[in-house]
């Protein structure tokens, strides 16, 4: 038997139930994976309120991404104790995912890793490696698909146009995805502008990358223009309604992209997104979902963001890490919007 939190109909933080579960039973092509820690994503608390509708049927154990090491390798080329990732592919959505202490991947979503040392010799903990897997490689495939990295060389993290440096806008920025969009975009010699609606986040999304940070609900093209007059060459926005694309469109450099990731609509009470599908019609705005991750491309991108980190050149945005039995105090957290980066689940706690 092992520990898990059950949603068993959809509702606030305490519909997270504790309970015992039976281990997976060993399955062919499936990755049978003892979780050591996992990220939180605010996604997970939509599907749990049930904003995920008939997609994710009740009960069912959520959560879309895991760290930690193989139990059995389902057939597959993956061996006992290897330590893995895992992220998206139906997890915590069509299948019970990693708000437990054993879960089970199709293996064309899981990524076999290396856990790095840093100069003295220290090894990532596996708080530090749960806090990477959804965040970075959704940064990257936003970034990717906002033209801001190299199509050409989509396992390296490395500029489309070397000669201009990206000026990315990323709205809203207090979250894990903005501070890793930061983080990869100072890498790549480019600014970042967050936008936030918490004075009190200012400071710190600007020691975690940030170049700047405005602090607006509301449009922000003309303060973006002011700052770079040529306009944003990208803009990551999660908020996506008809008022945030519209200004996005305001604020673009000619040959800029925007990147819709995700919808915060409702959250950031715009009410404003009838017009959203039209909009997406455009060439110059594409939407990101981080369902299309591929193995094959995004297993060394996830290496080197693990080494970057064990290097200094990159930060984990860890807001907080928690104990498995704090789930549903960080729920809580998360509709409260109290965390300014990622939410980590540490079992070996």
């Amino acid at each position: 038997m092992m520990r898990a939190h059950v949603v068993h109909e959809a509702g606030g933080p305490n519909a997270l139930v504790a309970q015992e579960l039976p281990e997976p039973e060993p399955r062919e092509g499936w990755v049978t994976i003892a979780v050591k820690a996992f990220g939180l994503n605010r996604a997970e608390a939509i599907t749990r309120a049930g904003g995920s509708g008939d997609a994710v049927p009740f009960p069912r154990v959520i959560g879309i991404e895991a760290v930690g090491v193989v139990v059995d390798g389902g057939g597959t080329d993956l061996e006992p104790g290897t330590p893995v990732a895992t992220a998206m592919g139906g997890l915590g959505r069509q299948h019970d995912g990693s708000y437990a202490e054993m879960t089970q991947a199709k293996r064309s979503f899981v990524f076999s890793i290396t856990i790095p040392s840093r100069a003295d010799g220290t090894p990532l903990s596996w708080a530090e490696v749960g806090a990477i897997p959804e965040t970075y490689l959704t940064a990257l495939g936003c970034l990717r698909t906002a033209g801001v990295l190299d199509p050409e060389r989509p396992s390296e993290i490395v500029a489309a146009n070397s000669a201009v440096p990206p000026r990315v806008v990323m709205r809203p920025g207090a979250s894990a995805l903005g501070l890793a969009v930061a983080q990869i975009v100072a890498g790549l010699g480019g600014e970042t502008i967050g936008v936030t609606r918490s004075p009190a986040k200012a400071d710190l999304l600007r020691e975690r990358g940030m170049t700047d940070v405005i602090i607006s609900g509301g449009d922000i093209a003309d303060v973006i223009r002011e700052r770079w007059p040529d306009g944003a060459t990208a803009v990551v926005d999660t908020i996506a309604s008809t008022a945030s694309m519209h200004d996005d469109l305001a604020m673009l450099t000619d040959g800029g992209r925007i990147t819709i990731a995700g919808s915060l609509a409702d959250s950031y009470e715009t009410g404003e997104v009838d017009g959203v599908g039209a909009l997406m019609e455009r060439v110059d705005i594409a939407f990101y979902a981080s369902e299309s991750i591929d193995t094959e491309v995004e297993t060394p991108l996830l290496q080197a963001v693990l080494d970057g980190v064990a290097a200094g050149r990159f930060a984990t945005g860890i807001d907080t890490v928690i104990g498995f039995d704090d789930l549903i105090a960080a729920h809580e957290g998360m509709e409260a919007n109290r965390y300014a980066g990622k939410v980590v689940v540490d079992l070996t706690r």
